[in-house]
């Protein structure tokens, strides 16, 4: 589960920086875009923890999930501050394949 501290292995000409401080300090559209991001993150691990599988696999939960992923996508259309929109929709691109949804 990839999780607010990926960044990709790109040439970085100051952006991964300001990425990274943005995710540290969110501030403005930031915060509630970061704060969606941990929620999200963490549902998915202490679903895992609790329940010994993947929240993916949850025939009730796993979409829900899923949507509010989606959903949190469909925020980086908006203001996003200082966070670097490829880097979050490929977090949330990996994590939804990774618990069975491929996109």
């Amino acid at each position: 589960m990839l999780d607010l501290t990926f960044v990709p292995d790109f040439p970085s000409n100051g952006w991964k920086e300001r990425h990274l401080r943005a995710v540290a300090h969110p501030t403005g559209f930031e915060r509630p875009i970061v704060f969606a991001f941990r929620s999200w993150i963490d549902y998915a691990k202490e679903h895992e923890k609790e329940y010994g599988t993947t929240v993916g696999k949850d025939g009730v939960l796993g979409h829900v999930w899923r949507d509010l992923g989606l959903s949190i996508h469909g925020l980086l259309d908006g203001s996003t501050g200082r966070l670097d929109c490829g880097t979050l929709s490929t977090i949330i691109n990996k994590n939804l394949t990774e618990q069975g949804f491929p996109q």
